[in-house]
């Protein structure tokens, strides 16, 4: 093997050229640059380590510079005088900065912002709707993330996160339970998978302890008192748009929104009578794997309205015998979509429809309020449905009930209780679509004939 006892400087290190075999030039000091067939050229330090010799790797040029190579040699030939191995305490340095840098790794994936993520990407599956999942985490970023978004998950205690909700809670109570519910949920997941005590500082009980203040009971949705419902109906015929046709559909079946904006064609029926058949995924439940239908009787004035759906969006022509094998043709379609034919209407736009009708009244209180003063929602036709029943045929409150699609308060009867006596629900919803299109003296001689 050629040695080269003199220095090396740059141009002779550019001089050396492979060969077939692997050979080595010394700059002195034990500092080698071993040159390889490959082209390759590598830097070692000879040391004599408590009377062993060892060759301990420098790095290859011209990554790690002559100067370099030369500094690091002085170093590793200083510990070897110590009688430390500077091969292996390079070893135990490298380990402990791959433990330091998986740490931090590992920290930075446990910030509650990060776990919030893997707890909603873990429940997601069960969940009937995408939207939840954006609801989660709009929530957790405008209320819960300015506070708690890069704090250790492991490190969240209660005064943390009463300094998340602490401008939420009082301003926006309804939100700020939504929010402290959800902070609780991802803490309970961190807990499952042991990055935190099994505690939970999100606990509203432990909180009152701890200064957060009591809010008060939560209203119930405005509703419109049964009475003034054919009004209601009359003065919405005027409002143009398939919201408003979606809004007179909500009211006539008793279902909830996100039931009605989601309904296809394909899940009507003609056979025996027209019926809607709502299916169990997209209805309020408190388990996402209980998946039971709900039945829904149509009048004539539900039918009537589909009719007028379907015209608009389709700009033809629809009667009551034809509709059947038209709504098989249009299959999965919606039946109320948005501009975007295949996506359904927003959840607002119900809403914005009662407030139009509110706000164009051109002088005076608004006329469609609760028995408060509360302009009326959507939702609260369901309370003037459930209201209609107690006062003019109570002897229907659990055929109302099941109308509503509202579960069993008991568990056991319910279990076996599967009857959902659509049958009983037929004249039930006939007479509701009666009242509500009612001229001024209809609503008392169908309350007479319901009280005999």
């Amino acid at each position: 093997m050629p040695r080269n006892k003199r220095t090396l400087d740059v141009k002779s290190l550019a001089a050396l050229k492979p060969q077939a075999r692997p050979f080595r030039v010394s700059d002195g000091g034990g500092l080698l640059l071993e040159v390889r067939p490959t082209g390759a050229k590598v830097w070692l330090c000879r040391l004599t380590v408590r009377g062993r010799r060892r060759d301990m790797g420098l790095g290859g040029y011209p990554l790690v510079s002559l100067a370099a190579a030369r500094s690091a040699a002085v170093e590793a030939r200083r510990l070897a005088r110590e009688g430390i191995d500077p091969i292996i305490q390079r070893s135990s340095i490298a380990a402990a900065q791959k433990v330091a840098d998986a740490a931090r790794v590992d920290a930075s994936s446990r910030t509650f912002r990060a776990v919030a993520e893997k707890c909603i990407a873990a429940m997601s599956p069960g969940w009937k709707s995408r939207r939840t999942a954006d609801l989660w985490r709009t929530s957790l970023a405008n209320y819960a993330f300015p506070t708690l978004g890069a704090l250790p998950v492991g490190e969240i205690d209660r005064h943390a996160v009463l300094r998340a909700i602490d401008n939420v809670w009082t301003s926006r109570p309804a939100t700020g339970r939504k929010v402290l519910r959800r902070i609780g949920t991802v803490l309970r997941y961190a807990a499952a998978h042991g990055w935190r005590a099994n505690d939970n500082p999100a606990d509203a009980r432990m909180l009152r302890h701890a200064g957060l203040p009591a809010l008060p009971g939560s209203k119930k949705q405005p509703s419109l008192p049964w009475a003034k419902a054919p009004v209601f109906l009359k003065a919405l015929e005027t409002m143009p748009g398939l919201a408003a046709l979606a809004l007179h559909f909500l009211i006539l079946t008793c279902v909830r929104s996100g039931d009605v904006r989601g309904a296809r064609w394909c899940e009507l029926s003609f056979d025996g009578g027209a019926a809607w058949t709502v299916p169990g995924e997209r209805l309020k439940r408190k388990k996402s794997a209980d998946v039971q239908t709900h039945r829904v009787p149509l009048s004539p004035g539900a039918v009537d309205t589909l009719l007028r759906a379907y015209k608009m969006t389709t700009g033809a022509n629809a009667t009551a015998r034809t509709l059947p094998k038209l709504a098989a043709l249009r299959g999965k379609a919606l039946i109320f979509p948005s501009a975007k034919r295949d996506r359904p209407l927003s959840d607002m736009a119900l809403s914005a429809v009662m407030r139009r009708m509110n706000a164009d009244r051109p002088k005076g209180p608004p006329p469609w309020r609760d028995a408060d003063g509360r302009p009326a929602v959507p939702h609260g036709w369901r309370a003037t449905f459930r209201t209609w029943v107690d006062d003019t045929r109570p002897e229907d409150a659990e055929a109302a009930e099941r109308a509503l699609a509202h579960e069993d308060a008991n568990k056991v009867s319910g279990a076996y209780r599967r009857s959902d006596l659509f049958e009983r629900r037929i004249p039930l919803m006939a007479s509701w679509a009666d009242h509500c299109v009612a001229t001024d003296k209809k609503p008392r001689k169908a309350q007479r004939r319901s009280t005999r």
